[in-house]
């Protein structure tokens, strides 16, 4: 009977472990090949964009493996201020953090793979949560555009909504588009 138990508990446990690992569909190709990164403690440098990541997401601590701990959700408001105040606290050494472009977001996405949708290599335990950009919906003053880190999907999300944050320091990588003038 002990053996049952036992064996039907670590049925268990490595049903929870594989729930919590990203599902990668190995006939895509890698999008965020691990070469592409270096990591260095609390940060992972992109050489392909020049950008310097949190490696885990506000809320979270370094374990010098891993994220612990959950992602603290916060309001678009919120995330800004929380940027200024890591920034007077300088997080890592630095004090030049900021709230990421959507497209630069999107840059850290590992389309192979879904909940979530990042190189766990490089970002170990990252959550399968929507983060917050930088960029507000233009004509839409309570709304910022989000991408969802679980399926992938980015929109315009009212500002009020308890997102994740990951913040990024170094470009610009990306520029908007000019729009003409009328």
């Amino acid at each position: 009977m002990k053996n049952i138990v036992a064996a039907l508990g670590m049925g268990l446990l490595l049903a929870a472990s594989l729930a919590d690992a990203a599902t990668c569909r190995a006939e895509l190709k890698v999008s965020t090949p691990s070469e592409r990164f270096d990591a260095s403690g609390e940060t992972v440098a992109d050489t392909k964009t020049t950008l310097i990541w949190m490696r885990c997401a506000i809320g979270q601590q370094w374990t010098g493996s891993a994220c612990a701990g959950e992602p603290q959700a916060m309001g678009w408001n919120e995330a800004a201020t929380m940027v200024e105040r890591l920034n007077r606290e300088g997080y890592a050494g630095r004090n030049d953090w900021r709230l990421p472009m959507l497209p630069e977001l999107a840059s850290i996405v590992e389309r192979q793979c879904f909940n979530p949708r990042m190189n766990e290599a490089v970002f170990p335990s990252a959550p399968s949560r929507v983060f917050w950009s930088s960029m507000e919906k233009s004509g839409s003053a309570d709304r910022a555009y989000t991408l969802d880190f679980g399926g992938g999907a980015a929109q315009a999300t009212l500002k009020d909504y308890k997102g994740a944050v990951r913040l990024v320091r170094g470009g610009p990588w990306w520029e908007p588009p000019k729009m003409a003038a009328k």
